[in-house]
């Protein structure tokens, strides 16, 4: 392989791990929330769904 290759390789590796790195990073830090803000499940959550099934225009 030519130089440019290699050197092309090299940083679509380091973009792709460094992603990934910084996701699981970002997630270590800040978890997914476990509490919400009162009255969000109100907001047409499944229970203000009717039991029939949703007709829709096709």
């Amino acid at each position: 392989m030519s130089g440019a290759a290699v050197a092309l390789l090299v940083v679509a590796l380091v973009v792709v791990w460094g992603g990934l790195a910084a996701s699981i990073v970002a997630l270590v830090r800040r978890p997914e929330r476990t509490s919400y803000p009162h009255g969000w499940e109100h907001e047409g959550g499944p229970e203000d769904r009717p039991d029939e099934p949703v007709e829709h225009d096709t």
